[in-house]
């Protein structure tokens, strides 16, 4: 079997570098007699005497001196491996292969990665985007984020955000038409719509009542209709009417100053923001400071 041909080897190595059967067995917490039997075995396999041995002494034979060379070397490349998994394992490294929205992707996720390959240094990350559902296990991902409920029980969870939603638009939009100042209001704007492949033609409004928390939806007119977010933050950022967006995609353009949020006392949390992985009782480091560090910037 190969742990005895191994075990046999060991035995071998330490009684050559401990001078005999004895300290060899104290070494590795066996009787002498049990290692004799186990260094005769590998001399038995080999066809040939790896020691000369006396009542007094045990000496190395010249093919135990050439024998005791290479498996010396090779069992201290065995312990190196250990060590450098050993290593592996307490700090990120590797290619980390993820997959996420490509809107959250690019706005928010993008241009924080940078950080995670510097705290360390060690970790490649290679990066995909698709707004449609992947297995991750049948494409090799080791983690996948997602907007909304999680259905694949092979996953492992792990929540690390929240979508909202907020209204906003264009000053040049507003200037021209005005502020909606309640929900119902919105009937006398120019409403961007969300085409939806799923369930009505278009996707109503997310809202939450001010006094009481609770969460309702409204279909809105307009003009235009899109299914992409790049385009439906291109259309708001041109004058041509309200928008309804994710935080993470109007956030900057907020800050800059290029869209205005309004109806800020009816935004609503949206769906959850998750990562997904294997399931493993040891969670690879490099998976477990990937969800550590996208928990920090969502």
């Amino acid at each position: 079997m190969a742990s005895d041909r191994l075990g046999s080897i060991v035995a071998f190595v330490r009684v050559a570098e401990l001078g005999g059967f004895s300290a060899a067995g104290r070494d590795l917490s066996v009787s002498p007699s049990a290692i004799s039997k186990s260094v005769a075995r590998l001399e038995e396999r080999l066809h040939l005497r790896l020691f000369h041995r006396t009542t007094r002494s045990l000496t190395m034979t010249e093919e135990g001196k050439l024998f005791f060379e290479r498996c010396s070397a090779i069992l201290k490349d065995l312990d190196q491996a250990e060590e450098d998994m050993r290593a592996r394992a307490a700090r990120p490294s590797g290619i980390l292969r993820i997959e996420m929205p490509t809107a959250l992707g690019r706005l928010k996720i993008v241009p924080a990665l940078g950080q995670l390959t510097s705290i360390y240094p060690e970790l490649r990350i290679a990066a995909t985007f698709a707004d449609t559902l992947t297995d991750p296990i049948a494409a090799g991902l080791d983690a996948v984020v997602r907007i909304g409920e999680p259905r694949d029980e092979r996953l492992m969870v792990k929540r690390v955000g929240t979508v909202c939603y907020v209204v906003c638009a264009a000053p040049s939009y507003l200037a021209a038409h005005g502020e909606p100042t309640s929900v119902d209001g919105l009937r006398n704007h120019n409403c961007v719509r969300r085409v939806s492949h799923y369930g009505p033609e278009f996707a109503p409004w997310r809202f939450t009542q001010p006094e009481t928390g609770e969460p309702f939806e409204r279909q809105v007119e307009g003009t235009l209709s899109v299914d992409s977010p790049d385009a439906m933050i291109d259309i708001g950022l041109s004058g041509a009417g309200l928008v309804q967006l994710h935080t993470y995609m109007a956030e900057p353009h907020i800050r800059s100053g290029a869209l205005v949020e309004v109806l800020g006392a009816f935004a609503a949390d949206g769906p959850p923001i998750s990562v997904l992985f294997a399931s493993s009782k040891n969670l690879a480091p490099k998976v477990r400071a990937f969800i550590d560090f996208v928990t920090t910037i969502l």
